[in-house]
């Protein structure tokens, strides 16, 4: 993924769709990206205290070329999953379920990141009171890894 210096300017909807998609290919299990307001500063823990909404999308990469897409009103968190595994997921089905607290507006799990963009741009250009395509920002966390085995030493 490219430095956030080196992040082209991104002027249409089919850009962003594109940059998304360049973004996630081939990234480590466990990156992050949030898409959201870019002047958006969150200052509190408590996301019921939120007075306006917060229209933000977050991809997040699985094992085995999954990624989960979420799109909410309200400041998604950064999920620490307990395992990455993807056996038991539904591919390509959208779930409005309350399985996370915080995702008011549904998730999918698809291989397909052209998908995946799509939901996310498509959730800021047709949702009213999304930030517009200038105003939207861009954060992104890869995962840490642990440090290698040490041989002992004698």
């Amino acid at each position: 993924m490219a430095d956030s210096t080196d992040v082209p300017e991104i002027t249409t909807w089919d850009r962003m769709i594109d940059w998304l998609v360049e973004s996630f290919t081939d990234q480590p299990t466990g990156l992050i990206i949030d898409l959201g307001p870019s002047d958006y500063v969150h200052v509190d823990d408590d996301h019921d205290n939120v007075d306006e909404p917060v229209v933000c999308s977050q991809m997040h990469v699985l094992a085995d070329g999954v990624l989960m897409v979420r799109r909410s009103r309200t400041v998604l968190d950064r999920l620490r999953f307990d395992s990455h595994a993807v056996d038991a997921l539904d591919l390509d089905r959208w779930f409005f379920d309350d399985h996370f607290d915080d995702c008011t507006d549904g998730y999918l799990f698809t291989r397909d990141i052209a998908l995946a963009a799509d939901v996310c741009v498509s959730w800021f250009r047709d949702v009213p009171g999304a930030p517009s395509l200038v105003e939207i920002g861009c954060s992104y966390e890869f995962p840490d890894t642990l440090p290698p085995r040490r041989e002992p030493t004698t």
